[in-house]
């Protein structure tokens, strides 16, 4: 998995075969409103089944709940971005997001970039 910064949105990438998965999250403290979710133009020609957008959103919204258990924490999410043709289950986006925090409460490097959406998985 890779993680990047991209001005105020943490990333994580994953690509894993014909899997491929890009997960943007814009983080806040405090308790979790309603994230704004958007869907990010298709990178490269490759089509799969549609992601189910509330349910990808639930699960990010998991993956964050375990993170704020684990460390103590008290992230909200007030932004979600994924690529349209990325690959399903949505459960691998909570997953994401647990790791995207374990990472950064950790210490871990983000790679900094202030390239187009569309081009950060063409980045790693």
């Amino acid at each position: 998995m890779q993680f990047i910064r991209n001005d105020e949105f943490l990333a994580a990438s994953q690509i894993t075969g014909s899997k491929h998965n890009l997960l943007q999250v814009r983080l806040a403290s405090g308790p979790q409103q309603k994230p704004f979710c958007e869907k990010l133009p298709a990178i490269g020609q490759c089509t799969h089944e549609s992601l189910d957008e509330e349910l990808l959103v639930a699960k990010v919204l998991d993956g964050l709940s375990e993170a704020n258990k684990r460390f103590g924490a008290s992230y909200s999410v007030t932004h979600i971005r994924y690529v349209e043709n990325d690959t399903k289950p949505e459960v691998v986006y909570g997953y994401m997001c647990l790791m995207l925090i374990e990472h950064l409460q950790t210490g871990g490097v983000f790679v900094e970039t202030n390239i187009g959406q569309s081009s950060i998985r063409n980045a790693l």
